[in-house]
């Protein structure tokens, strides 16, 4: 904050009532911050309303060892991916195949049979669900990759009224990971409306089922070792340690041989780095609302970053069709 002040000339204590939205800047500030940080002028115009962590629209995996700096950082950047997002999709005519249902654990029983009904509503076939992503775009929603700084937060879900459904993921975590963090937030947009005590448990629950599902994986999981779960791993296309969790989920292992498998990963140095990568998932959706901004209603770079609230250098370095996938 102090850096931005100095950067632009105006007092610390107006930039803190800027933030914090308890002042209106005027014209000459907006054209001070604007020089400053790199955005144009109309940015600064945007109404959009901004969502926090633990709003109804808001979740994201508990991490209560981040300062509130970094959280701070990061709740914008899901926020501006948002209304980006919804800039991008205002006016056009898509035709999505799915929707995000909502799927409350009361009514279904368990976290577990909420994601069963999902499987049966969407007609995912049984077996590994090869492209996650994919299903996701099918029904509306937007993923983009991030490098949220650390390791901590895996991913962010925020589903504004009106808005598409976006996940923001960090992209410095393995696919495996990746993948599950998706379906974990896909478990909070479909389950919660609002945060809950279980909701995080619910929302692994849910991703374990959706990923792994119990009437596929008992048998499958016989005679567990990590043998087996390096196996396994590439075709479910879920972590050797969700693998073992999930084996003692269903009761294939005892606690004393799940904590006899996680020392041995340990010792390998794989908690951290595991062996056999699987293909990572890419996201269309943008980049095909990108190309019909450009072809069909003949947006050229400068008009895309205009309506993104950007420069025309940032919007090359983080939209390019050729290359969508932003980064931190």
């Amino acid at each position: 904050m102090s850096e931005l002040a100095d950067r632009s000339g105006v007092a610390v204590s107006t930039v803190s009532k800027i933030e914090s939205g308890q002042r209106e800047p005027s014209p000459e500030m907006v054209v001070s911050l604007s020089g400053a940080l790199g955005y144009p002028e109309d940015f600064f115009r945007w109404q959009d309303q901004v969502y926090g962590f633990g709003s109804s629209s808001f979740y994201h995996r508990k991490q209560q060892s981040l300062p509130q700096k970094a959280l701070r950082k990061i709740q914008a950047v899901v926020n501006l991916q948002r209304m980006r997002a919804r800039r991008l999709g205002s006016g056009l005519d898509l035709d999505f195949p799915l929707s995000v249902p909502e799927m409350p654990v009361d009514k279904y029983g368990s976290a577990e049979e909420v994601s069963r009904a999902l499987r049966a509503t969407w007609r995912i076939p049984f077996g590994p669900i090869n492209n996650l992503i994919e299903w996701l775009e099918a029904a509306g929603c937007i993923v983009v990759f991030y490098d949220f700084g650390t390791h901590k937060i895996s991913a962010i879900s925020v589903w504004a009224p009106g808005d598409s459904p976006v996940f923001v993921v960090n992209s410095t975590m393995p696919p495996c990971r990746q993948r599950f963090s998706m379906a974990h937030e896909l478990g909070h947009l479909v389950m919660h409306n609002e945060p809950e005590p279980a909701m995080e448990d619910e929302a692994d629950r849910f991703a374990a089922e959706l990923l792994m599902p119990a009437s596929e994986m008992r048998h499958q999981l016989r005679n567990f070792n990590l043998a087996l779960a390096a196996r396994l791993k590439p075709v479910w296309r879920v972590s050797m340690s969700a693998l073992i969790k999930r084996a003692w989920d269903l009761d294939v292992i005892t606690e004393r041989q799940r904590t006899s498998l996680q020392v041995q990963m340990s010792q390998k140095g794989w908690g951290k780095s595991e062996p056999i990568q699987i293909p990572a998932e890419q996201p269309t959706l943008l980049a095909e609302m990108i190309r019909i901004h450009r072809q069909d209603l003949e947006y050229n770079p400068r008009d895309l970053a205009a309506l993104l609230g950007m420069q025309s250098d940032e919007w090359s370095q983080e939209y390019d069709p050729r290359r969508l996938r932003p980064v931190g």
